[in-house]
């Protein structure tokens, strides 16, 4: 039974627990040989780790995604705390838990159910046809139920993406009333079909990465193939409502520099990036706090990707 969670370390603690790998470098010491830094992740959060002693032989003995048991002793460097290990070693299916490594709402098979109920009022025809479609594919759904909605900053977790959209779909309902002159079917059809690609852009379970065809394609150019193939099966699909589906999810980014080959040019369009990025900043800020406080610190670290720490409001 794990009991060292991420989120239960202090300094001094001797570290004797399994831990999902996500992250290991080979490094170059001052003198020439090699370190490896390391990052482990269970449902509470994750922590930096440094090994001094036989790197490159310890870093042969696991891969990205193992399960592995660490020992070591937890100090702190640059205000953060860290594990110097002394030992990984992988472990087998039946020696860990999953549930222990993985973060996942208790209420997910509500949100699913509630989005679900949400697609069904779409009264658009062609738009109907096309939800349908989706959601009478049964292989399709299983995997938008179970897929996470990113590799780690929102809705990292199975079950991520299909709640990711339940709540876009909660904010983009009301949004239409406060602009009724927003097309509320087309854009509860684009919060469906916004990031479908990430079924095949990010591979799922325990440890979620890149797939090769996320790294070559990306998900707004597979989910736009996936949508097509859908739209060529319905016969007379108009071409006009193709093209502005289309564009919701080429678009979705918002910005050039974001990863969408084209910036939002509708009204739908430019409600559905704002509601997918509000909802997964939101989530992410939320999470970061949650892991914060759970390890009784008031401000984050640093984080890069948004260029900021993140305060807690802990007093």
């Amino acid at each position: 039974m794990k009991k060292q969670f991420v989120n239960l370390l202090e300094e001094g603690d001797v570290v004797n627990d399994y831990y999902l790998a996500v992250r290991k470098d080979l490094r170059d010491t001052q003198s020439g040989g090699k370190f490896l830094g390391m990052v482990f992740r269970d449902k509470t959060g994750e922590i930096g780790a440094v090994l001094w002693n036989n790197a490159e032989t310890i870093a042969s003995h696991f891969d990205l995604g193992d399960v592995v048991n660490v020992r070591g002793t937890v100090n702190s460097y640059q205000n953060r705390l860290q594990v110097r290990v002394d030992q990984v070693l992988p472990l087998k299916q039946n020696e860990y838990d999953p549930d222990d490594l993985v973060y996942t709402p208790e209420d997910s098979k509500h949100a699913s159910e509630e989005f679900i109920k949400q697609l069904k009022t779409v009264e658009n025809p062609w738009l109907r046809k096309l939800v349908d479609a989706f959601i009478e594919d049964t292989a399709f759904m299983e995997g938008f139920s179970l897929a996470a909605a990113g590799k780690k900053w929102h809705h990292a977790f199975p079950g991520g993406l299909m709640r990711h959209c339940y709540e876009m779909g909660r904010i983009a309902q009301t949004v239409c009333e406060l602009f009724p002159q927003i097309d509320r079917d087309l854009l509860l059809a684009g919060v469906l079909l916004h990031d479908i690609g990430k079924l095949h852009e990010l591979s799922q379970g325990i440890y979620v990465d890149y797939t090769t065809e996320g790294k070559l394609v990306g998900h707004l150019q597979i989910g736009c193939n996936m949508a097509n193939r859908k739209m060529d099966a319905i016969d007379g699909f108009p071409e006009n409502l193709r093209m502005e589906i289309q564009h919701l999810i080429l678009s979705h980014h918002s910005e050039l520099d974001l990863g969408s080959p084209v910036v939002p040019k509708t009204l739908e369009a430019i409600a559905l990036a704002h509601i997918d990025n509000l909802d997964a900043q939101t989530d992410a800020f939320r999470r970061v706090i949650e892991e914060t406080t759970g390890k009784r610190q008031e401000w984050s670290e640093y984080i890069a990707l948004i260029s900021r720490q993140i305060w807690t409001k802990k007093t």
